[in-house]
């Protein structure tokens, strides 16, 4: 429960408002390199700018996020421990989606600047830029409105198919579902059709299910430090693989998710177990909202051709299997019980895995490997395993090269400085953590 008027007592000292020299020189340097790449080799392109959204916005969401929790325990807005279903044990600022917004904002502004101009193409149905982002600001909107003071669930259902109705409107829609040629044989689609159309009624609906679905889907399981974050950011470098294809060829819907994917692992660096600040349902339907419109412009409606082993809603389906089956069983669960779908309740995966006597770190090491594991598969479908591969590869490096050589200088110099006890480190070390 949001607490506004209440003392935070989350210790001031687990992360400071600003980052040692070692740190920003390296948040510089991404954006400095990002900004040559965008010139160098993407040559102003904007549909050949994924890997600079991504640093640029990586760099910004890890800067700007310990700024917001700062100001968040000033204005004293956090979520208070205490009900049986929160597993955190000291107030905790839930205000995290600010960051993610303006990280995936500013990054996608950035781009466009660098390369003068906002193609047509990227528009559309094809990139949907507009519909995401007019749909993505009225649902994060509505999220902060949550975070801060509390809207009733059926408001929040009403705005939130508002909001999809929007994105629809723009471009974000579901009109026909293509199937590979084994099963067009077998649906008997005429030649060369290879789809399954579904008409206005139909389409709108499927496409606001879908898009309000994977929103809450992902709010849903954000109820443990660093899980919704890095489930969200691990499904966003698929979307990225998968819609780089050459089945599929969907450059644009790669570089929201590949500046979507860096936003989402810079807020994970403080996101991490012990948790220093949440997404709050501002950036969890922020979040699912965006990943859920680019499954849409990215993955289902991307295949240029009906070749693919599996139909294309089938990959969305491996992407999001996590979020997907937690809710369902959630919404079972509470049926069952003669509750409402919207009843919070202690009953999630990653309850029953934690009630197992897992830690929350093995927890979300458990179901960030299920995950990766599917999107490799999803991947490997569109035969863009390797390229996934890389990007998982190159994220793990990223955050081990964090965690073993900024984070520990930082934490050595706190030490020399008697900010932070010997013990308080080597607790740390023990327990795998960093302060």
């Amino acid at each position: 429960m949001l607490a506004p008027h209440s003392e935070p007592t989350a210790p001031e000292s687990r992360i400071p408002t600003r980052s040692n020299r070692p740190t920003r020189i390296v948040q510089w340097a991404m954006i400095i390199v990002a900004v040559a790449w965008a010139f160098l080799v993407s040559k102003q392109d904007l549909s050949l700018t994924q890997i600079p959204g991504f640093l640029i916005a990586l760099a910004i969401s890890w800067w700007l996020t310990p700024e917001i929790r700062a100001r968040a325990v000033r204005l004293r807005l956090v979520d208070e421990p205490g009900e049986a279903r929160r597993i955190h044990k000291v107030a905790t600022p839930r205000l995290g989606g600010v960051a993610i917004y303006i990280a995936v904002l500013v990054s996608i502004i950035s781009l466009i600047l660098i390369c003068g101009r906002l193609p047509h193409t990227a528009r559309g149905s094809e990139g949907g830029f507009i519909g995401i982002a007019v749909g993505g600001t009225v649902i994060f909107v509505l999220g902060l409105m949550d975070d801060l003071g509390g809207i009733p669930a059926k408001t929040k259902l009403v705005v939130q198919i508002l909001a999809a109705c929007a994105a629809y409107s723009m471009g974000v829609r579901i009109k026909a579902i293509p199937v590979p040629d084994y099963f067009a044989t077998l649906l008997h689609l005429p030649p060369l059709t290879h789809s399954i159309e579904l008409g206005f009624a139909l389409g709108i609906f499927v496409t606001v299910l879908w898009l309000v679905g994977i929103a809450n889907a992902v709010n849903l399981i954000d109820g443990m430090d660093g899980l919704a974050a890095g489930v969200s950011a691990i499904s966003a470098l698929t979307i990225w693989s998968v819609a780089l294809a050459p089945t599929i060829d969907r450059q644009y819907a790669a570089l929201v998710a590949a500046v979507l994917a860096g936003a989402l692992l810079g807020f994970l660096r403080w996101n991490f177990n012990p948790a220093r600040i949440f997404l709050g349902d501002s950036g969890a339907y922020l979040t699912g909202f965006i990943l859920a419109a680019l499954s849409i412009t990215g993955v289902i409606k991307g295949a240029t051709t009906a070749t693919l082993i599996v139909p294309t809603f089938m990959l969305a389906l491996l992407i999001f299997f996590f979020p997907i089956l937690d809710t369902s069983w959630a919404i079972v669960r509470r049926v069952a019980k003669g509750v409402s779908p919207f009843e919070p309740d202690a009953g999630h995966i990653h309850h029953r895995l934690l009630n197992a006597g897992l830690s929350q770190k093995k927890v979300a090491y458990l179901i960030y490997g299920i995950t990766a594991g599917l999107g490799l598969l999803a991947a490997w479908v569109v035969h863009q395993q390797l390229y996934f591969l890389s990007l998982c590869a190159s994220v793990i490096f990223m955050a081990v090269f964090f965690a073993e050589v900024l984070n520990r200088h930082h934490q050595r110099k706190q030490i020399v400085a008697g900010e932070v006890p010997q013990a308080a480190l080597d607790e740390q070390e023990k327990n795998g953590d960093s302060l």
